[in-house]
Parts: C-alpha cells; sequence; structure tokens
C-alpha cells in the first residue's frame, strides 16, 4: 500500500497597515514607502506582493531571507502561494544590505527568468523592486519588462 502525504496550506491573517489594504498599488514609489524599513535589514530579505487585477494587495509573503550579499530566490517559491492566492500579478521586493540599489547581474538575471515565467503562467511580473538607503530602483521604471 502506497501513501502520500496530503499538503496543507494554512493561510494565516496578520494586521498589516491600512495603507496596504484596498487600495491599488498606486507606484513603485508606494511600494517602496510601504517596504522601507527593509533598508535596515542585515541580510537580503525578499517579499512577494500578491496582487489581484485591479493592482490591490490579496496578500504577501516573506519568499526567502539569504546572507548580507545575496538570496537565493527559488521561481516555485515566487509563485506557489501567488498560485494559491489566486493572484493576477506579483510584485517582488528585496533589498541590498550594502545600501546600493542598482541591481547585480544575478537580479537582472532572476527578474527576466520570474517576468518569463509570468508570461508563460499568465501570473504577471508587475515590478521587481530593490530597496536601497533611502532609495530604490523599479524594474518596470526603467523599463526592464
Amino acid at each position: 500500500m502506497a501513501y502520500l502525504k496530503e499538503l496543507k496550506v494554512t493561510f494565516t491573517r496578520r494586521r498589516v497597515d491600512d495603507d496596504l489594504l484596498n487600495r491599488p498599488v498606486e507606484s513603485p514609489r508606494h511600494v517602496y514607502e510601504l517596504f522601507r524599513d527593509m533598508q535596515d535589514e542585515a541580510k537580503e530579505k525578499v517579499i512577494v506582493l500578491h496582487l489581484n487585477p485591479q493592482l490591490e494587495v490579496l496578500s504577501y509573503e516573506v519568499a526567502a531571507i539569504g546572507t548580507g550579499r545575496g538570496a537565493l530566490i527559488e521561481p516555485v517559491e515566487i509563485f506557489r502561494n501567488a498560485i494559491l492566492a489566486r493572484a493576477t500579478t506579483i510584485i517582488v521586493v528585496h533589498n541590498h544590505p550594502s545600501g546600493h540599489c542598482q541591481p547585480s547581474v544575478a537580479d537582472i538575471e532572476t527578474a527576466d527568468r520570474l517576468h518569463a515565467l509570468g508570461e508563460l503562467h499568465q501570473l504577471l511580473l508587475q515590478d521587481f523592486i530593490i530597496i536601497g538607503d533611502g532609495e530604490f530602483y523599479s524594474f518596470r521604471e526603467h523599463s526592464r519588462f
């Protein structure tokens, strides 16, 4: 007799700032303002916002926590919970503990891969935002998509 593991997915509710709820994400600056505290993190952290067609936040998650020099971003980790949340688009936000917000080669490759996979699965990557000390870099604003 074979046994299968049952996948149990539990969504917990967390009280968040009212600025995040019931209004669309207006711009990359809006996302930066919501998550600017990430600039003080000693480790690279990756957050994924799950959005509906009106660009309202359905949920968000910390998808990865890395080291002071990088984080492993696996596409399956990025898209799994977005699909379960029935999101139509996502925004990936991460910090650079160095304080510089210019994208690295790894950032560009990851964003391109996530963008291509999102188009394939009709779960679009709306933006890939890097937070540095008092500044941010938006792939959408720099026409990278």
